[in-house]
Order: C-alpha cells, then structure tokens, then sequence
C-alpha cells in the first residue's frame, strides 16, 4: 500500500544534518519559477503563436491526445524552416519575455549578465545590488524565491543541500542564491554553488553543485553563445529522445548517482518525465532488493520526497500518493506555493520560519531597500542606487 502523504502541519523532520548518510538533494522543475517564466506547455504554445501564427495551437487539445510538452516544441521546429541556432535563440527570447517585460530597459543588460554570471565575482557588486533591488516587486513572484530562502537558511544550519538538479532552461535561483549571498557585502564572498552544464564543467571542490540536467537558454543575443550551447540543451523530442535512449549520459549517470546516495526534495515538478520515473524506478527497486536481502523492513524504503499543492479535487490525493509510491517517493501536501520555504525548514528540523535576508550593519554597505511606492515608475533601480550614494555622501560631508 502506498504511504499517505505528509500534511503540512504534520511534517516531520525527515533529513539528518549534512555530517550525517545520507544527505539531501533538491530537484526542481519549471514550476518553482512561474509567473516569471513560462511552463513547458505555455512556452510550447507562445512558441506556436509567434513563429506559426496562420496555424491554430491548441494546447489543451493536444495534452489530451497525449502529446508531451517536448514533442510539442518539436512540433513547432518542423513546422518551420529555423535552423536550430535560429530557432534556440527565438525560443530564449519567448522563455525570457516577461522577466525581461518586468525589468527597466536601462536596467535590462546588467541583470543579464548577473542572469549569466558563473559565480559572483563575474559581476561587479554594483550588478547584484540592481538585481537585489527587484526583489520584492518582482523576484518574490516566485517559488524559486521562497526556496533560495530556505537553503540559505539550511547553510546556516550546517544542513544544506549536497546538489541541486535543474530541469528548467533558465537560472533564476541559481541567480537568487547568488544575490543573497552577496547581500550586504563590499566584496565577492567565497564561492559556494557550481553551476554545471556538462559533463566537462569545471569541477568546485567544496561547493554545492548546481546541475542543468536538461541544458540552459542563455539570455542573450550573442549568437555564439547560443552556438556553444545548443548540443547540451534537452528541449527537443529529438533531443529527448537520444537522452532516453543513453543510460550512460551524464544527465542519468548524475541523476541516478543522486538517486542512490541522497534523499531528493522535489519541487516545480509533475513527476511524470518518463525519464525521471525510469531513473527513480531503477534505484527504487535496486533498494528494495539490497534492503531485503539484508533483512531491513522495506516499510522504511522511502528515499525521497515530493512536495507539492494539495489538488482541488481531494479524491484523488490517494491515487497521486499511488503514482510515485514504487518510485520511493512520498509527499509533502501544502496549501499553497508561499508555504514551501516552511514545508523544507520543517523537513530539515529547522523550527523557525523564513527570515528575511540578514542585513549588514549600520554603517556597512548593504543592499538598497524597496523604493517608496510613490516614487515615479520611470526611475530605474540603477538611478534609485544612485540617488542613495549621493544621498549618503552628502550626509557623511555634514
């Protein structure tokens, strides 16, 4: 019988600190980063509309005859003469549209360098202090904010994540765990997250991994970017289909590894990638096998969690739990999106809830604070971080 689920107020603490075997993983899907960015259904279906607009798309029809969001972005690349160099940067202009919608145009450049930046010293602070003063009208949008939250939270702890698995296209809180590192500071700290886009990334001894198992659309018009990028990218049926068919690709050889020493937390993810659900199957039932063989009760076989939104039709509760029970994987039911960050805290043993990022001291330089409501829509972050320089040497002079 599959295990119920976990409700919010009842959620245990589930992981051990980080000293301890095995640690934990977070996984997360295009969901952690709605309304910023698009789903893989939408992106497919704005996708349609612009480069094929004299053909009706239909999407909800679609994912009714049983079509995939991967095998419908395929769809929209046959049915146009773009290469894919051509159609890899169309797709990244439609991905980023409305972030970049949400972002002055004076502003716009810097935060796509902070977007693409390796580490934190790749920017100058400056940089990350514009892409910090967006974070309550913008950024807080997001899930992908209230898990940067919880894991810097977790470092705090001694309990953070051993990796993180990215299946999205862009790095939205790989650059919010970034600017929240940064918060507060004259200069670049130690770097802590490796961001990994194959299988020959530069290795970080003593960081946090931070894998794209699926690729990552630079934000940029810079064709070459995108042409060194284009044959790690996973978006294509095509694409998908030459990873199901490699079980030694780095993608499942990193997934599977992950699989098999941590305790994963899914979030912004459906759970019904084929690829996925083969990769947990297979370690699953590897599981299995090594705990009866050595007289462990397979009761304690859950290995990973889910957390996700309790459905509107509570019936079928049951039949989700049943869906991802011979995966390993249990879940954490929450009400709503902003309840994350204290679902993970709570699965981590960590009592209080998310705090808002520390701010330095009086006198040190911090991060500018949100801009009064009646200040004019037309100032940019970068005039308002400006305006407060000025203001403070005006100040220090009296």
């Amino acid at each position: 019988m599959p295990k119920q689920g976990f409700l919010l107020a009842d959620v245990p603490k589930l992981f051990s600190t980080a000293n301890d075997k095995p640690g934990w993983a977070l996984c997360i899907g295009a969901g952690t980063s709605v309304p910023l960015f698009p789903d893989w259904y939408s992106l497919g279906s704005e996708m349609a509309k612009q480069l094929v607009p004299e053909t009706p798309f239909d999407v909800e029809a679609l994912k009714k005859s049983g079509f995939s969001p991967d095998s419908m972005i395929q769809m929209v690349k046959n049915a146009t003469d773009l290469n894919d160099l051509e159609f890899t940067m169309r797709m990244s202009n439609i991905l980023y549209h409305k972030l970049q919608s949400k972002i002055s145009v004076e502003d716009w450049n810097d935060v796509v360098d902070v977007l693409g930046a390796n580490n934190i010293s790749n920017c100058s602070m400056e940089k990350w202090r514009l892409f910090s003063s967006y974070r309550d009208t913008v950024l807080k949008e997001t899930t992908a904010y209230q898990l940067a939250i919880a894991i810097m939270e977790s470092i705090k702890q001694h309990n953070a994540p051993q990796c993180i698995l990215s299946f999205n296209a862009e790095p939205l809180l790989f650059a919010m765990l970034n600017f929240l590192l940064a918060d507060g500071r004259k200069q670049p700290p130690k770097k802590v997250f490796n961001k990994v886009i194959s299988s020959i990334s530069g290795g970080g001894l003593g960081t946090i991994p931070y894998v794209f198992c699926h690729g990552l659309l630079p934000v940029t018009t810079n064709p070459h970017k995108f042409s060194t990028s284009i044959d790690k990218l996973v978006f294509l049926e095509e694409e998908y289909l030459h990873l199901a068919n490699n079980s030694f690709s780095w993608q499942s050889t990193t997934f599977i590894n992950t699989c098999i020493s941590q305790h994963i937390v899914f979030v912004g993810t459906s759970l019904t990638d084929p690829n996925m659900r083969r990769w947990l199957s297979w370690t699953h039932a590897n599981r299995l096998d090594e705990m009866r063989q050595n007289g462990i009760d397979i009761k304690d076989s859950t290995q990973h969690y889910w957390i996700r939104t309790i459905p509107n039709d509570k019936n079928t509760m049951p039949w989700i739990e049943a869906a991802v029970s011979h995966l390993g994987v249990r879940i954490v039911w929450i009400d709503n999106w902003s309840q994350v960050g204290l679902a993970l805290n709570k699965m981590l043993g960590i009592s209080k809830k998310n705090p808002p990022p520390t701010r330095a001291k009086k006198g040190k330089d911090t991060f500018r604070k949100r801009p009064n409501k009646k200040q004019s829509r037309h100032v940019t972050a970068r005039d308002r971080l400006r305006g407060l320089s000025a203001s403070n040497s005006k100040r220090h002079s009296l």
